[in-house]
């Protein structure tokens, strides 16, 4: 922090100094200063900013895990649509500031983070999530020289152990029996949602932003999705840009499609509330849970549909390209890591050709 003298245009002396920062995403940030008519008025104009650069430095190691939340999602909002956004607000509402939020973020330490993980973990289906979003505010502390390291860094991903309790999807004849239970209903607009999400392995939002111009020949096209944003539910966008695509449908399920199409035949929607909007996301897993009540098929989730779809498209002998553009994922890791369960069918052919293979 030398001061030092140099000429002007006009051959006068003056003086000035630079004064190192810190970092500035990644890259080393001056204060420059200079014009000074003496040596004196530049150091005094030099302790002055020393001191001002100390008192923000004390503020920075004041602030909270909750005040960095805050700044990091102002940034996160220009990013990401709404709908990912409120999600990404409401796990940090409902377990990051409750758990660190008061806390100062430079006492945050890894050990903590760590135990608050394990907790998140046992308890949520979406504690990996969680890890993340709290990696990101600590990385945007970092960037913004309110942190040296990130304390997740050294934090462990506790493995979860799986067990046949967790099979998340149904098998060939459970979606049989669970299909049979939705035709006694006798109600064409049922019978047409579930074999759509069973048969095509489309997202809820996707399917219930369907418009009769979708149905195109034996194909649905899939180009927007029911969001969530400040508003509440409305037409989006799909998930991402992969998400856009053609969706080959089979004989009979094209058929019921027309049969719904004839019980309604002025509707815009496939699935139609009575006020000409599309059907609430919360009323396909009403129906679901009307269907199965007092049968002793288990329950699963709208979305494990799609596991459904996915896992017998597997068994079905399809690749896995050929699933990850029926499914829509932007990324072939998705496809592989998600839905490459192997199927109890799929246990038993290994079995069989081993034992063939052998021949004794």
């Amino acid at each position: 922090m030398e001061i030092k003298s140099y000429k002007k245009k006009n051959g006068t002396t003056a003086y000035g100094f630079r004064v190192y920062v810190g970092k500035e995403n990644g890259k080393d940030k001056y204060i420059k200063r200079q014009g000074f008519p003496t040596k004196g008025k530049a150091r005094s104009a030099l302790l002055q900013l020393q001191e001002e650069l100390e008192h923000a430095s004390e503020s920075k190691k004041d602030i909270t895990v909750e005040e960095i939340s805050k700044k990091w999602l102002k940034e996160y909002y220009e990013t990401v649509q709404e709908s990912t956004y409120l999600k990404t607000e409401r796990m940090m509402k409902n377990h990051i500031l409750p758990a660190i939020g008061s806390e100062k973020v430079t006492d945050i330490t890894p050990l903590q983070m760590q135990e608050h993980l394990n907790s998140w973990m046992k308890k949520l289906v979406h504690g990996r999530k969680l890890k993340g979003l709290a990696s990101n505010i600590f990385k945007y502390a970092i960037r913004y020289g309110y942190l040296d390291r990130n304390p997740m860094d050294s934090v462990i991903t506790p493995a979860k152990k799986r067990t046949e309790d967790d099979i998340d999807f149904y098998d060939k004849e459970e979606l049989k029996t669970f299909l049979s239970y939705v035709e006694k209903t006798q109600d064409i607009e049922k019978i047409a949602l579930f074999r759509l999400l069973a048969f095509t392995g489309m997202r809820k939002g996707e399917l219930l932003a369907l418009q009769w111009e979708d149905l195109i020949e034996d194909t649905i096209q899939i180009k927007k999705a029911i969001t969530r944003g400040f508003g509440g539910e409305e037409i989006g966008l799909t998930k991402t840009a992969s998400s856009n695509r053609l969706v080959s449908i089979d004989k009979q399920t094209k058929e019921i499609l027309l049969k719904l199409k004839k019980q309604f035949p002025h509707t815009k929607f496939m699935f139609e509330s009575e006020n000409g909007s599309h059907l609430s996301s919360s009323l396909p897993r009403k129906w679901l849970l009307q269907i199965l009540k007092g049968t002793p098929l288990r329950p699963i989730t709208i979305h494990q549909f799609r596991h459904t779809h996915a896992s017998l498209c597997f068994e079905a002998g399809m690749t896995l390209k050929q699933v990850q553009y029926r499914l829509g994922h932007s990324d072939l890791k998705t496809t592989m890591n998600i839905y490459t369960h192997i199927t109890k069918q799929a246990k038993d052919d290994i079995g069989e050709k081993f034992s063939n293979y052998i021949d004794f």
